[in-house]
């Protein structure tokens, strides 16, 4: 009668384990997956964290729409940004993505910058309310101004919005 192999301890039965083809190719499947789904998981979270850029980028271009953001703009619209993405963006992290609106704006030019915008957010929904979002912005000084109006506009037409949808999109974001 043949006597067991004996490991001694468990490094013993690791030695024994890492000899064996199928346990190797189970501890591969097992570090493949996990790297999928960490890599998976990245993607949704830069996805998620590029719609949330767009948003403010929406809410930035219509505060600089007259040509400057105050900086009791730039807080009210991190305060706001805040309350609607419940929390999901710190204030720091509405800061800097304002901060590259900014300067993508200064480089590329509002045109560009809706186009843009609108390949990011490319759910109807969620385009609807970007647009809210940026009319609620329109209204916070003096009301609606041209430069504001047009942007609404430009966005709402980026948007695949008609123009009178725009506008009781307006109304809404008055009276809310």
């Amino acid at each position: 009668m043949a006597e067991p192999i004996q490991a001694e301890g468990l490094q013993g039965l690791n030695s024994m384990l890492e000899q064996m083809t199928a346990y190797k190719e189970m501890l591969e499947r097992e570090q493949a997956q996990k790297a999928q789904h960490e890599a998976e998981q990245a993607a949704a979270n830069e996805a998620q964290a590029t719609e949330f850029g767009a948003f403010v980028e929406t809410a930035y271009l219509i505060a600089a729409a007259d040509g400057s953001v105050s900086e009791s703009e730039r807080q009210r619209l991190s305060n706001g940004i805040s309350q609607l993405t419940q929390g999901q963006l710190s204030d720091e992290q509405i800061q800097e993505h304002m901060q590259a609106a900014a300067s993508r704006l200064q480089s590329e030019g509002r045109d560009s910058r809706v186009q843009s915008i609108a390949s990011v957010i490319s759910d109807p929904n969620l385009r609807r309310a970007a647009l809210l979002v940026g009319c609620g912005v329109a209204w916070l000084d003096r009301g609606v101004g041209e430069k504001e109006g047009l942007t609404l506009q430009a966005l709402a037409r980026a948007f695949d919005i008609p123009i009178n949808e725009m506008h009781k999109l307006l109304a809404q974001a008055k009276q809310g």
